[in-house]
């Protein structure tokens, strides 16, 4: 028990420090708007958005590694596709990238579900095979969707960046 408490709290802090280099390292002057390296690659056009799709996801196969619940996962990834399918609009898409922060709110999900594991009330020991099933069939949704509304979307984007 205190091994796996001492990896927790190690995953924890990196993931923390991840999400907040991903959502809010940098602070923009004159304002209290913070931003992370996930709105600035979303400015790349093509392949902003599913590179910033992939660092997400990253918080999520964590949480899977360190056997979050199923509720939680579904909610993680419900923040990523979120902000992933908002993000491919030119424009809406970045300034709801800066305002959203699914990384950081993930990494607040996971602190928490940790914090009430280490409660001492049972747990069930999750199935991980059927947590990367869903994660992996999540992540070609989401791609499949995000390519279908880059097609939708490609005469603006041509407009806007063309």
């Amino acid at each position: 028990m205190p091994d796996e408490h001492l990896r927790d709290q190690a995953a924890l802090a990196r993931l923390e420090r991840y999400a907040t280099l991903m959502d809010a390292r940098f602070r923009v002057p004159g304002t209290r708007i913070r931003i992370g390296l996930d709105p600035i690659i979303g400015l790349l056009p093509g392949i902003g958005d599913v590179l910033g799709l992939a660092l997400s996801l990253y918080v999520v196969v964590e949480a899977i590694r360190l056997g979050v619940s199923k509720r939680v996962l579904f909610k993680m990834l419900r923040n990523v596709a979120l902000e992933a399918l908002v993000g491919v609009v030119p424009v809406l898409g970045d300034v709801f990238d800066i305002a959203f922060k699914a990384n950081l709110r993930n990494a607040a999900m996971l602190k928490t579900y940790i914090e009430d594991r280490l409660q001492p009330t049972p747990v069930r020991t999750p199935r991980r095979w059927q947590q990367w099933i869903v994660l992996v069939a999540f992540a070609a949704l989401i791609l499949v969707l995000l390519l279908a509304l880059r097609q939708l979307f490609a005469p603006v984007w041509q407009g806007v960046f063309g």
